[in-house]
């Protein structure tokens, strides 16, 4: 009676702290009540947060479409789960990205002002780029702690999102309220002496669910005298109208600033420039030494984010769903650019970019989804539309200063300069697309289907300059962008597919200095096929291949000095990809991707035929994670990140060299006065190998320019403590 007495206390005791665990006798027999019933008290623990690192995902919201099997989905997808993004103490979104062997990062203006890119082809603004599904600003800092998932879609997507480039769709996916209570505080530390804090609650009061993640962090960075600086404030709200009807509201507001940090290396700039000679990429210096950037010099970033939906299930057979997004991103970017005077190094340091220092976003979704029985076959059926407005802001008067003269060899630290005046911002472009949405995937029998999906867009643009004079105007209703699949599922764990699709993309603008400046181009039409087979071998294991074939048009200004479709980029290979559990104690993320990306028919010689600038044909990337039960709450994960050789200009008379980086990490999870803790230490790039993580051609349509490459971060030390309540 004493003994069974007991167990119920610690039960109770255990159940008020919300730490879980199991409590049996000592000889693991049940105790007779004093009813005389056989009694089995068991108290199902918390684990501290991410600690058995789950890194299976089974779905994944494919747009108009909902969420989705990706066993069954006919195109490639690949998920970054929250455990290893919260294992692996991933801080930015750039980093995470770099955990797919598909993904690469375009580094354009420095820290966190990147571009996405799937399978050796560029994102733009806003198309490529989501938030729960909805169009954001993809050319600014996303933070990554309140973050459930990064999802990506490899492949072009505009018959479901509308149009954008076939660079894939990169959907963020945002922390929801908890069903119980989650209190979480998070201290870390990074590089020479950066340290952050973070604090993570969640739960649900009735009808309501809340979500809260606040995170601040500042230091010095991994250069001597460089600074860093992240704030982040984000809530979510659920409101349960009913059981089948929910309102979901997201807001947030984050900074993130980074000075003193290695600006980008201009090279190959010969044909822009008279005083410029320099032809080839040279070897990476060490990002760690002074005057590769300067003090004071840097970004700093500052975006508001608000999020509303609108979710109603009618049954089991019918969803429906519509949202709306606003997003302000001020960009302040005060970086550094080394461009490259001649092949010895030597070069000319300025400050401060031209780029757009402001943009904004409203976007909008609705879907319908359900299924109906026709003729004795079922068809899931969707009605959607999507789309946005986009508003770029520039300044009247360039704020570039040039600094001075130095080199890779000796870097010089130059004197503060003051920023000269902007003379305000203006609207220097307007972007707007509508897309409706129509779907059927039509099962033949329970092994075959055929998926269709159609969208027509209505596209709008303008540019004007800085005295508010338009420049430019385009128009175009009923873009169409097909999307067909077969479908074969000879078993439950066994999905092969055939995928043809066509997107229709917004098209460059001529540049300045041809005949047609300023003209927009006829939308361009991208196309995929892709074949791919997936298989489930264990219940928390997906194994995915495909085969792939895309083209995009190139455009460019020939001798006739009109800029004009001539050509262009096509892209092929193969993906593998593997995600979940090998076995019960070892999870496993990662594959290899081959990609034989090049520009055809460019209308150059010297051009036409070769790779594609900045895209390796090999990349892969691997973590492994092992949290065997013999090691009572000790864990290891190990990344392997690997790149061949990337073309550093369009007449791939330079290269990047070949890299290869290891990450390493070790956690250790238990409970101290009833709370879960957990340790975690890790290194980034554990023998400093020194590599560009970025390099970019002068244009996103390779037209003459200078080309650009952003040094990597050198080897980092990772630790965090967290203790959840």
């Amino acid at each position: 009676m004493a003994l069974t007495f007991g167990y119920r206390v610690a039960a109770l005791l255990l159940a008020t702290t919300g730490i879980t665990t199991e409590i049996r006798a000592d000889d693991g027999t049940r105790k007779p009540s004093a009813s005389g019933a056989t009694e089995h008290i068991v108290v199902r623990g918390q684990q501290p947060y991410a600690a058995q690192a789950q890194l299976h995902t089974a779905t994944a919201a494919m747009g108009p479409l909902g969420p989705m099997p990706i066993l069954t989905t006919p195109m490639s997808v690949t998920v970054i789960p929250q455990d290893l993004l919260i294992n692996k103490q991933i801080r930015t979104l750039n980093d995470a990205l770099r955990e797919l062997p598909s993904v690469q990062v375009r580094d354009q203006q420095g820290l966190e002002v990147s571009r996405p890119q799937s399978l050796g082809f560029q994102g733009t603004i806003a198309q490529n780029t989501r938030l729960d599904g909805l169009n954001i600003i993809g050319t600014t800092a996303v933070p990554v702690e309140n973050l459930e998932s990064v999802q990506v879609l490899n492949g072009v997507g505009g018959a479901l999102y509308g149009p954008e480039t076939p660079a894939g769709v990169f959907n963020y996916i945002l922390k929801r309220p908890t069903e119980t209570r989650l209190a979480r505080l998070v201290g870390s530390y990074a590089g020479n002496g950066l340290f952050t804090s973070e604090a993570d609650l969640g739960g649900r009061i009735g009808w309501l669910g809340y979500r809260l993640d606040v995170v601040h962090g500042e230091g010095e960075s991994y250069v001597r005298g460089s600074t860093a600086n992240r704030t982040l404030g984000s809530g979510a709200l659920d409101i349960h109208l009913d059981p089948a009807t929910v309102i979901q509201i997201n807001g947030s507001h984050y900074e993130d600033s980074g000075y003193g940090l290695p600006g980008s290396i201009v090279y190959d700039g010969s044909s822009t420039s008279a005083t410029n000679h320099s032809t080839v990429l040279p070897p990476a210096p060490d990002p760690t030494r002074r005057g590769l950037g300067q003090p004071g010099a840097g970004t700093n970033l500052v975006t508001d984010t608000g999020l509303l939906k609108l979710i109603h299930d009618f049954g089991p057979d019918w969803r429906f769903e519509m949202g709306g997004l606003y997003q302000d991103a001020q960009r302040n970017l005060y970086g550094i650019t080394n461009t490259l005077t001649d092949d010895r190094g030597d070069m000319t340091v300025t400050k401060n970019f031209t780029a757009v220092p402001h943009f904004t976003v409203g976007s909008n979704e609705a879907s319908l989804n359900g299924h109906v029985r026709l003729f004795g076959l079922r068809n899931d059926l969707t009605l959607a539309t999507s789309g946005f407005i986009n508003d770029q802001y520039n300044y009247r008067n360039s704020i570039a200063v040039t600094l001075g003269r130095s080199s890779l060899a000796d870097p010089v630290i130059f004197p503060a300069v003051a920023r000269p005046p902007t003379g305000g911002q203006y609207l220097a472009g307007q972007l707007r697309q509508q897309s409706v949405i129509e779907g059927d995937t039509l099962h033949i029998d329970p092994h075959w289907a055929i998926q269709a999906v159609f969208s027509e867009s209505f596209l709008r643009s303008q540019s004007f300059n800085a005295k508010d004079a338009t420049t430019s105007r385009f128009s175009t209703d009923g873009a169409f962008s097909p999307t067909v699949s077969g479908i074969w599922t000879p078993t439950a764990k066994v999905t092969a597919y055939v995928t043809y699709a066509s997107s229709v993309e917004q098209s460059d603008q001529a540049p300045s200095n041809a005949r047609n400046a300023s003209a927009f181009l006829a939308p361009y039409h991208d196309e995929m096929v892709q074949a791919g087979v997936k298989y489930a071998p264990l219940s928390r294991l997906l194994l995915t291949a495909d085969l792939f074939r895309m083209t995009r048009p190139y455009a460019t200004t020939p001798a006739s000095g009109i800029f004009q479709v001539v050509g262009e980029q096509r892209d092929q290979g193969a993906e593998m990809f593997a995600q979940g559990e090998v076995l019960s104690s070892l999870s496993v993320l990662g594959g290899v991707t081959y990609i034989d990306a090049r520009l055809r028919n460019s209308g150059n010689p010297a051009t036409s035929g070769k790779l594609i600038v900045g895209v390796p044909q090999w990349k892969s990337d691997v973590t492994l994670d092992w949290h065997p039960a013999m090691l009572r709450g000790l864990a290891l994960t190990a990344t392997v990140h690997y790149e061949s050789d990337r073309a550093a200009t369009d007449t791939n008379n330079s290269f990047a060299p070949a890299y290869a980086t290891l990450d390493l990490g070790a956690r250790y999870a238990t409970h101290v006065a009833n709370h879960p803790l957990i340790a975690r230490l890790g290194a980034m790039n554990v023998f400093d190998k020194h590599y560009y993580s970025s390099i970019a051609d002068g244009s996103i349509v390779g037209s003459p320019g200078a080309d650009t490459a952003y040094l990597a971060a050198p080897a980092t030390v990772l630790a965090s403590l967290e203790v959840d309540f």
